[in-house]
């Protein structure tokens, strides 16, 4: 999701500020503790170093960010893999500090906790409990050896100096471990409950655009259908008078018979004119009006496939109990929503190769498979194949809407609709409906 990717360029953003700020701070403190404490400290060389390694890392970093952060894909990136890989380096280089100046003597020891809580914060669970392991392994590497500063000398001599642990030691290991486990709980805990909350939040907002948009449809498709009734049923009124005319006097014009045929293929394309206004005045597919009622599975079907374009084209594969199986849906509604798929499906290939309609039914719900063999989609295509006025066709050969709302419909059914495609291969739709 495009949420995942900017939480970890947020993410990223603050923890290349973080460790500036630990750089300079950790060169602040060696020399407050040279100069002002006079503090001897006798691998300044090491110390140097670990800093160095450190501030040359983040600009690595920080150019690594700054190249990436303007690709597309940003899914595709190794964010947990590269910040994770960079706190266990921070973990590393603190470790590294403390062994030179101290051990668990030193008061900075307690910056373990620091790098934890932002593993915590940043990484995910696996990598977050990962990082609290080598943790408690660095630490416990502390109190087995360290170098000795006699300014931080609390009396706590190290496990190799004593022979073995201590009950000091097994006592400042066991605190250490649980406030570090508790931290990585508690923080990955909170973590994912708002990282779900954001998922809820936007799903939330995109509910209510699509609502917005039904209801701007809606207006539209209403308004449409009010504005053509009227002369639409002036054209019927119209073609019947000239049909008349025809068939009682049909020998005062030569090839009657032909233009009556015209006359009533033209009355059948308004009666169909005035189906699709129908269907128009409803909102999101769902007929005013029209309740959910019991029809067989095959019904639905047949249904859907009525005045279809190229119907001649579709193979339709129905299990044996469709004609006895039932499902509780509305039926215009939903029909109407179907047969836009399997138009879009014959309009996607321009030859006469079939497409094939497959109905099943799988535990608790039923599901057909739309395929066709059309030139395919690509990844950008599928990921806005649902929103409103998109389309592939070419101008002037469809709106974009059907499955806008063919989906609106299937979901407000406790469906849903699935698309897989490969370019030079064909489409697959699969429409689920509970059973």
């Amino acid at each position: 999701m495009r949420l995942h990717s900017n939480r970890f360029l947020l993410n990223a953003s603050w923890l290349i500020k973080l460790r500036w700020v630990s750089v300079v701070g950790q060169l602040l403190t060696v020399a407050v503790a040279s100069l002002l404490f006079e503090i001897d400290l006798p691998v300044i060389t090491a110390i140097g170093v670990v800093l160095a390694l450190t501030a040359l890392s983040n600009l690595f970093l920080r150019h690594w960010f700054g190249r990436w952060q303007l690709i597309a894909d940003q899914e595709q990136l190794p964010w947990d893999l590269v910040l994770g890989l960079v706190l266990v380096m921070d973990m590393l280089s603190l470790t590294t500090l403390l062994f030179a100046t101290g051990g668990p003597n030193n008061p900075f020891s307690l910056f373990f906790f620091v790098n934890v809580s932002l593993c915590a914060l940043i990484l995910n669970r696996n990598w977050a409990w990962a990082i609290n392991g080598l943790t408690l392994c660095c630490f416990t590497g502390l109190l087995y050896e360290h170098l000795s500063l006699e300014p931080l000398d609390f009396g706590l001599s190290t496990i190799r100096e004593r022979g073995g642990f201590s009950v000091q030691h097994l006592g400042l290991l066991i605190a250490f471990a649980t406030c570090s486990s508790v931290i990585v709980y508690f923080m990955t805990r909170l973590t994912d409950e708002l990282r779900e909350q954001q998922l809820r939040v936007r799903r939330a907002q995109t509910q209510q655009a699509r609502a917005e948009k039904l209801e701007a449809l809606g207006t539209l498709a209403a308004g449409t259908a009010h504005e053509l009734a009227t002369p639409l049923s002036t054209i019927a009124i119209v073609a019947r008078d000239v049909e008349q005319a025809f068939e009682e006097h049909p020998l005062d014009f030569p090839g009657a018979a032909d233009v009556i045929e015209d006359v009533r293929l033209i009355r059948s394309q308004l009666e169909r004119c005035r189906k699709i206004i129908d269907r128009m005045a409803s909102h999101a597919g769902e007929t005013i009006g029209e309740s959910i009622e019991a029809v067989s599975v095959e019904k639905l079907t047949n249904a859907s496939l009525e005045g279809l374009m190229g119907r001649g084209r579709v193979q339709l594969n129905l299990p044996t109990n469709a004609s006895s199986a039932t499902i509780r849906v509305p039926l215009d509604g939903l029909s109407q929503a179907l047969r836009g798929l399997v138009q879009n499906a014959l309009d996607a290939d321009d030859s006469d190769r079939p497409v094939n309609i497959t109905l099943d039914q799988q535990e608790n719900f039923w599901r057909w498979r739309i395929q066709d063999r059309g030139p395919g989609m690509t990844e950008t295509q599928m990921n806005r194949v649902s929103e409103p006025f998109f389309t592939t066709k070419p101008p002037g050969k469809g709106m974009g809407l059907g499955v806008f709302l063919a989906q609106n419909v299937v979901n407000r059914l406790g469906g849903s609709i699935q698309f897989e495609s490969k370019l030079g291969q064909g489409t697959c739709v699969t429409v689920k409906l509970p059973s």
